[in-house]
């Protein structure tokens, strides 16, 4: 979770997955209401994940009175193929359904950044913004409240994109993704660390952005720590080995901090790789289970491949379950789901995972 606040709107980013992020919503809106001075009274939420915490916190503002407006790029593209996309697909009906001509929910394919979905300073009278707490929500807030520059919505689509992309838009879109790279992963034993370091970051970006100086220093010194996390990830590359037909994993466990979008296009370089996996003991898995196993499809393979087939259709997606399954083409899961589950099944498909 992230507060700023950009052009005097109040902004929260964050995922609604627990009743405890849809009461975080909920009060951040009240709070944030009690200091407004415009008349209006309207809320975005914009680039947040459909889920049924989603659809409550909506569903309560509404009731009090706030005129509530969803945008989002996450929509199902097609027929819903598991459990998981039934319950986006639902979630879409019902936000469709409470809010009308004031929900726009589309899919990645048509609009690769949510800073398409909005105006420059279209809500820059909004009460506040609930938005991910990602690259993608970051600059379709700004946007949105009337902070933007040339070339933004192109740098959204990128820093939204797989991992060895998100590096090569403008030089102040690099920054926040070398940024993003280096942010240290989820540790149990330290919660707040990689939270502190996040806003920190979203907080210089915003001020680099309107031409500070200071802050654009600040990010700038991060750099050095980025090609350091580079020359890891050529290291770690070397240790990749075949587990499956096409796949090929690297474990990092107790590793020093590696740049993943290196690491990945290294590993998809490897003759026949379609899908990478990466073996470790940090992030939102690994604290509840110890290990995690983070898996990617090679952009060549994207259309064809799809993670979903890996877990049962009925699989239910959150880090205590040991499965985070957002998109087809990224997956993430615990030891013991990769043993049981996935690893079975890369074998028996033999790297053939074809989407409908």
């Amino acid at each position: 979770m992230i507060k700023l606040t950009i052009k005097e709107v109040p902004i929260l980013f964050i995922k609604a997955f627990t009743s405890e992020d849809v009461e975080t919503i909920i009060e951040f809106v009240r709070d944030a209401f009690k200091f407004h001075s415009s008349s209006t009274n309207s809320i975005l939420f914009i680039d947040t994940p459909i889920t049924n915490g989603t659809v409550e916190a909506v569903e309560r503002l509404k009731r009090e009175g706030f005129d509530v407006v969803f945008r989002d790029h996450h929509g199902i593209d097609g027929e819903p193929e598991n459990d998981r996309e039934l319950r986006v697909v639902k979630a879409t009906l019902k936000l469709q359904q409470l809010l009308g001509d004031k929900c726009t929910i589309t899919v990645r394919r048509l609009h690769p950044a949510c800073s398409t979905l909005v105006e420059v300073g279209e809500f820059a009278k909004a009460v506040a913004i609930i938005a991910d707490p990602d690259a993608d929500g970051l600059t379709a807030a700004m946007k949105a409240v009337g902070m933007s520059y040339e070339g933004l919505d192109d740098d959204a689509a990128k820093l939204d994109g797989e991992p060895q992309l998100q590096v090569t838009g403008t030089p102040i879109s690099q920054l926040l993704a070398k940024g993003i790279a280096v942010i240290p992963s989820y540790d149990a034993t330290k919660p707040k660390d990689r939270e502190i370091a996040h806003q920190k970051l979203f907080a210089d970006w915003v001020k680099a952005v309107s031409g500070n100086d200071a802050a654009r220093k600040r990010l700038e010194e991060q750099v050095a720590t980025y090609d350091q996390a580079v020359n890891v990830s050529h290291q770690l590359a070397k240790s990749a080995v075949s587990v499956a037909p096409g796949v090929v994993l690297v474990d990092v466990v107790n590793k020093p901090l590696f740049d993943p979008g290196t690491l990945n296009a290294l590993l998809e370089k490897i003759p026949e790789c379609s899908i990478t996996v990466i073996r470790k003991n940090l992030g939102p898995i690994a604290a509840f289970h110890g290990i995690q196993y983070s898996l990617a499809v090679a952009k060549s393979f994207q259309s064809t491949i799809n993670l979903h087939d890996l877990v049962p259709t009925d699989a239910k997606s959150s880090p205590e379950a040991g499965i985070i399954s957002n998109v087809s083409f990224l997956l993430h899961t615990s030891e013991d789901v990769w043993n049981r589950e996935v690893l079975p099944r890369l074998m028996r498909k033999s790297g053939a995972l074809h989407a409908p």
